[in-house]
């Protein structure tokens, strides 16, 4: 599938009229405290034709670490961007080709759709709604979690996601903390994450923002950027992704440190200053 950068119809996704149904039934309801509760239910449960909401680890982030994803990465701002050729928001230092994310929605065919819904769904709500919602799915949930990843896909598309998800870190905070990774440096982070307990991982460094740069380029002796293809390319100074070290020493995938195990992208830049490298696959 191609990148549409956003631009596509919500109402031709299969199960949305079951969602804003849902949604149109939750502003219903006369308080604040039901209308959490019923959005808890949506994240854990979903409705009619889609599972929750949230997700919780995958192969590569532990159960203790949730997941929202706020758009796909078929709809991704970021997508099919390069340094010369940049997007509104930012540039993606992952070829398009090459993106775990977007192989996802290409293999399975619910990933795009739930993807999707997540979008409506997160625009439908204030942080109040979600850091609440959030917090009750932490209660009700019989294996606990600590953390919520923002978006295994896609990328934050304007200030006011920004805004939303520190709000949200300052509701949740001290029992859940909130991370994520960005390549959208144009956006006004500075202005709009003040909480200290919102992670920012920089996904690219053509601009100072975040906690740290979490990166899977390299600067060659020529001073070209390469992508970090093996182990022996990622600077002495940084530190490697426990998940890739055990991948490139033939760890079986179940065994590897996971996001989650491992914190070095989720502590704040107070207590984890070091940049954290990846591999390109």
């Amino acid at each position: 599938m191609k990148a549409t950068h956003g631009n596509y119809s919500i109402t031709d996704v299969a199960d949305f009229d079951e969602l804003r149904n849902c949604i149109h039934g939750i502003y219903r309801m006369c308080n604040m405290q039901r209308q959490v509760e019923a959005l808890a239910d949506l994240l854990m449960k979903g409705h009619k034709g889609t599972s929750g909401y949230m997700s919780f680890g995958n192969n590569k982030v532990a159960k203790n670490t949730g997941i929202y994803n706020m758009n796909s990465a078929t709809d991704c701002p970021n997508a099919e961007t390069t340094v010369e050729e940049q997007s509104k928001t930012g540039v993606c230092q992952v070829p398009f080709a090459a993106c775990y994310a977007h192989k996802a929605e290409n293999i399975y065919p619910n990933a795009l759709k739930k993807r999707r819904l997540q979008e409506y769904l997160w625009d439908a709500f204030s942080a109040e709604h979600f850091g609440k919602a959030f917090l009750r799915v932490k209660e009700r949930k019989r294996s606990s979690f600590e953390y919520i990843r923002v978006s295994e896909a896609g990328d934050f598309r304007h200030n006011d996601d920004i805004r939303k998800w520190n709000d949200i870190s300052k509701i949740v905070h001290p029992d859940i903390s909130v991370y994520t990774y960005s390549a959208s440096h144009k956006l006004d982070w500075d202005s709009y994450k003040t909480h200290d307990e919102f992670t920012i991982n920089a996904s690219n460094d053509l601009d100072d923002y975040g906690d740290r740069q979490f990166t899977a380029t390299y600067i060659d002796e020529s001073g070209d950027e390469q992508p970090i293809k093996e182990p022996k390319d990622i600077p002495e100074e940084m530190i490697t992704c426990p998940f890739e070290v055990a991948k490139a020493n033939d760890i079986p995938t179940d065994e590897r440190p996971k996001c989650g195990d491992c914190t070095h992208c989720i502590e704040p830049e107070s207590e984890q200053p070091r940049d954290v490298a990846v591999i390109q696959h």
